[in-house]
């Protein structure tokens, strides 16, 4: 496992000590009403021309790093990348598409859109320069892959001052982001506890077992 590539593709670094998941109860306010961002699954495909990558993200609209749980609702994102660039693509997943946005900096291609993947799995059809062709991305859950909740109560219970010092009462003086991760066929969960100042303690959580195999303050 390459766990510093994993780390810094959610923007964390450094290593930090292990928690089992047996540790892992349920104490104080609902921590996970005050999930502002939560990843739940991740649908890859790739061959030698296309790689593409779906997530399934409920989450808050705006999207604001401010410390506040805004209304949230589902929203599915496509990235594809290809090995010979087209001058357009657009991709169509279910009911929903568009025309996908170039990002130059990750030299890929980028369309959301409010909704779920669908029932069975994610077909995109994507259509670049006028050809279209279908493709089906494969979810990266398997058994014993861990849910959102239970990976942020492990952090809790990992680095409980953090959360008493950001608890009055039944209210929680932040916001949560959990997403869900995934490298070389396993599953690893990003978990970031946002203060009403903007900063951040982010943690990264083997998804199988709960534990905290790196943490850094941002």
């Amino acid at each position: 496992m390459d766990c510093k590539k994993i780390f810094a593709a959610a923007a964390l670094a450094a290593a930090a000590a292990v928690v089992p998941l047996s540790s892992c109860g349920a104490k104080g306010p609902d921590y996970a009403s005050f999930i502002s961002e939560k990843r739940t699954d991740v649908y890859l495909y790739e061959d030698d021309d296309v790689s593409l990558k779906v997530y399934v993200t409920e989450r808050e609209t705006p999207y604001l790093s401010d410390g506040y749980k805004g209304s949230t609702g589902e929203v599915c994102e496509i990235f594809a990348k290809f090995t010979s660039p087209p001058q357009t693509v657009t991709a169509t997943m279910g009911d929903s598409g568009g025309e996908m946005s170039y990002m130059a900096v990750t030299d890929s291609y980028y369309l959301s859109f409010t909704g779920g993947a669908p029932e069975g799995g994610a077909t995109i059809e994507l259509t670049r320069d006028g050809e279209s062709a279908d493709y089906t991305a494969e979810s990266v859950l398997y058994d014993g892959v861990i849910s959102c909740e239970r990976a942020l109560e492990c952090v809790r219970q990992y680095d409980g001052d953090t959360f008493s010092a950001l608890t009055d009462g039944n209210n929680f003086l932040g916001e949560i982001y959990v997403r869900l991760l995934a490298d070389d066929g396993k599953c690893y969960y990003y978990v970031g506890v946002i203060d009403r100042e903007g900063n951040t303690k982010a943690y990264l959580v083997d998804g199988e077992k709960g534990s905290v195999i790196a943490e850094r303050d941002m």
